[in-house]
């Protein structure tokens, strides 16, 4: 960037006979008396280099706000529930399932096994297509027909087996996750980010 040279101005004071004072930039008439001054010229202005780009405008937009960290999903509340039939558990999310009916003979009422089912011999047990089912006809027998009211019982899942059912579901879902189309991973990503999520707490 280059600055001009500073430069100066003649200027000449007239002084009339009647005491009249006049500044100009030419001598003065012959009657008045002169006076010649120097003036210096005003600085120019700097110069702007021509391969510098203008200065953007400042920034008055306003600043976007911080992110705000995702509070991790507390654990779910889950019950372990026993299978009245046949004494199987399995993890239930409201430990209440519903009541359902069942046949008494379900349940192992009136209490024959397969051989006195099928007769003496146990021949129906391997090929029952060789003999005809017999059919009961006693009233006691019949009472393995009936139903049943039945409901499972449950019991709150501990911290240790609520993590261990977590850490089962996510890896089952993660697994489907890589052999999913497009579509399905749509709906699968989101159950395995908050089943993560979830783990994350696991290990606080």
């Amino acid at each position: 960037m280059v600055a001009a040279p500073a430069t100066a101005t003649d200027v000449y004071k007239c002084t009339t006979p009647q005491g009249d004072v006049a500044f100009q930039d030419r001598p003065c008439p012959q009657n008045a008396q002169q006076a010649e001054i120097w003036l210096p010229d005003a600085p120019p202005a700097p110069m702007q280099s021509t391969n510098s780009a203008p200065a953007p405008p400042p920034d008055t937009s306003p600043s976007p706000p911080a992110p705000v960290a995702r509070p991790p999903t507390p654990l779910p509340a889950l019950w372990i529930c026993r299978n009245a039939e046949d004494g199987s558990t399995y993890f239930s999310r409201n430990g209440s399932p519903p009541v359902r009916y069942v046949p008494l003979g379900v349940l192992g009422y009136p209490g024959h096994s397969l051989a006195q089912a099928y007769g003496p011999g146990g021949i129906g047990v391997s090929a029952p297509e060789l003999r005809q089912v017999p059919i009961s006809t006693s009233p006691h027998d019949a009472i393995a027909g009936g139903y049943a009211p039945l409901q499972d019982e449950c019991l709150r899942a501990s911290r240790e087996q609520t993590c261990g059912w977590l850490q089962k579901q996510y890896d089952e879902v993660t697994h489907k996750l890589r052999n999913a189309f497009k579509d399905q991973q749509a709906i699968l990503q989101p159950q395995a980010d908050e089943l993560e999520n979830q783990l994350n707490r696991c290990n606080e």
